[in-house]
């Protein structure tokens, strides 16, 4: 007869247990939001894949999932439940491999989902969603394995591909992997507790993300047409000073005849740079320019000597972006900002028809009533990820406590180039940084609840 031990035993029901809370999450938050919203970048890839011009603004990931999606079903539906599978596959691996009770585990999984940014965020298609929905699961596999001898080879090549889709979802991933990567090479190491060892997988990190970003960049050369991406933010910019120096800063060839500093005040908006372009009486060239366009050097030049002649004025820009990034938008700025709720319908695509549920409509009102408030800011989640961060370093000799400075820095590295490179001050932008703050925090919580526990066996 063969007798299964009460820990295994235990083991199993936690299992069952989490693979049921999350089915029933997913089932839930579906009800409330399938087939997911979706925004004018989202619906603009979907055209891409099918059969639209594809240039290299977005990542190509997302270009490549709708392509995949299209043959399943119509529309965003299928994107919307992989991104929630991904999301809740790798919470229910990370939570099963946590050294805290039952209880805490299930808390961790509604956690993760009902987070007011999280909840927002996760209620559209996009592939700042699925970004963190990918570096999640990646997370989730690699701590899946830090209670065993190493990481298994097919574990590892998972994460290392997932971690390389990331790249391809979003151009500005590459700080947010590089810590996750180094995280799952420490992982498979036979022997992880050396912090010897631990510096040596950050310095092996470096060759393998470098050939990762490169393949990344070769992968964008397949692209129909190539354009440059930053002169969006960098005219943004300059107009802003423009306005405050009372003094036109852009070069010429940017703007139409005529172009005065009246004429670009009224068409700035302090949220988002999409109204320069499109509002100025004499008109704004386009900022998506071809690589070999010699406006691009002139642009480039233009905002480092605004930069160098005005630092107070464009300082000042970029702080109101960042408060507004990170913050509260006020009310009278449009919803889209925090939350998208219909389909937006671009060019040839298909109509898709929005969920319109009660429990949809009730949520998409709560939505409108704390969009304003702090409740739906982000800073809440870096004062969360600094403090994780913090006390997970003072145990950092645990696997664990690694993997909530993996998490942590993963989340903090890739906001911090935002304050300088953000074209608008929306929300989505930062789904990964408050994804990856609850989920650092759960880890530096876990890695002392295991510490205490392990004293107290003593």
């Amino acid at each position: 007869m063969n007798f299964v031990s009460p820990r295994k035993r235990g083991e199993s029901v936690t299992w069952i247990l989490l693979v049921l809370f999350a089915a029933g999450e997913l089932l839930v938050y579906a009800t409330a939001f399938y087939p997911g919203a979706m925004g004018f970048d989202v619906a603009y890839q979907w055209w891409q894949s099918r059969g639209g011009e594809t240039t290299n603004i977005h990542g190509l990931g997302m270009t490549w999932l709708w392509r995949l999606a299209d043959f399943v079903a119509t529309g965003p539906g299928v994107l919307f439940v992989l991104q929630l599978s991904l999301l809740l596959a790798g919470t229910v691996l990370l939570a099963a491999a946590l050294p805290i009770r039952r209880i805490g585990k299930l808390a961790l999984l509604l956690l993760v989902i009902a987070a007011p940014v999280g909840f927002v965020q996760f209620s559209a298609v996009g592939s700042d969603v699925m970004l963190a929905s990918v570096l999640c699961f990646a997370l989730g596999v690699t701590v899946s394995a830090a209670n065993g001898a190493r990481l298994p080879v097919a574990r590892a090549a998972l994460v290392v591909l997932a971690l390389f889709f990331a790249l391809l979802l979003r151009k500005n991933a590459l700080p947010a992997v590089f810590p996750l990567l180094a995280y799952a090479i420490h992982a498979g190491r036979k022997s992880r507790s050396d912090l010897a060892r631990f510096r040596a997988s950050l310095a092996a990190a470096i060759p393998i993300i470098a050939v990762m970003q490169l393949g990344s960049w070769m992968i964008d050369y397949s692209v129909d047409r190539r354009v440059t991406i930053f002169p969006s933010t960098a005219v943004w910019d300059l107009a802003e000073v423009s306005v405050r120096a009372n003094e036109l800063l852009l070069p010429p060839g940017s703007y139409g005849p005529g172009l005065s500093i009246d004429d670009l005040g009224q068409a700035l908006v302090p949220y988002a740079n999409t109204t320069l372009f499109a509002k100025t009486r004499a008109g704004m060239r386009q900022p998506f320019l071809g690589a070999e366009d010699p406006l691009n050097d002139r642009i480039r030049d233009a905002w480092v000597g605004a930069i160098v002649r005005f630092p107070g004025y464009y300082l000042d820009h970029r702080w109101q972006v960042t408060r507004f990034l990170f913050g509260s938008k006020p009310a009278e700025w449009p919803h889209e900002l925090v939350y998208y709720s219909d389909e937006y319908r671009y060019d040839t695509n298909p109509l898709v028809v929005a969920n319109t549920t009660q429990l949809h409509g009730a949520l998409i009102a709560m939505f409108e009533k704390l969009r304003s408030t702090f409740v739906l800011a982000a800073w809440p989640y870096v004062v969360v990820a600094l403090m994780a961060m913090g006390a997970a370093w003072r145990r950092r000799r645990s696997v664990v406590a690694q993997g909530a400075v993996a998490a942590c820095a993963s989340g903090l590295l890739y906001a911090l180039p935002l304050p300088i490179v953000s074209p608008s001050t929306e929300l989505r932008y930062l789904t990964w940084t408050c994804l990856a703050a609850i989920l650092g925090a759960a880890l530096a919580l876990a890695s002392n609840a295991g510490r205490i526990e392990a004293q107290t066996q003593v």
